[in-house]
């Protein structure tokens, strides 16, 4: 059965002499659809964009968490491999987001 789960993650530009760079929360939505394999698919996102930085967490929908977790880990890499998107970028963190799974934390409304 396929159900909804919540993976937060994190980017982090590498460090550059001329700044950090800076994406669109749009590009980091559709390289990470892009990148994510199949039959696992991005439901719902909320991606906030800095300089040098990107926090978002991906409602995807897989047979089970660790899909899920996979499927958005593969999706990441292929974000931040050398020929994405974001090339060279560090993932720090891509997991369940606990709160959000134990329905303990809500994210602000879409305007």
């Amino acid at each position: 059965m396929v159900t909804v789960h919540a993976i937060r993650f994190h980017l982090r530009a590498p460090d550059r002499p001329d700044g950090p760079p800076t994406s669109t929360p749009g590009a980091v939505h559709d390289g990470l659809a892009r990148g994510l394999p199949a039959p696992a698919r991005i439901e719902h996102a909320r991606i906030l964009t800095g300089p040098g930085t990107v926090d978002g967490v991906a409602f995807v929908l897989a047979d089970n968490l660790l899909a899920a977790e996979a499927a958005l880990a593969a999706a990441c890499a292929t974000l931040t491999g050398p020929t994405g998107p974001l090339p060279h970028w560090d993932v720090p963190h891509c997991a369940l987001d606990t709160l959000l799974a134990l329905g303990l934390h809500e994210l602000p409304a879409c305007p």
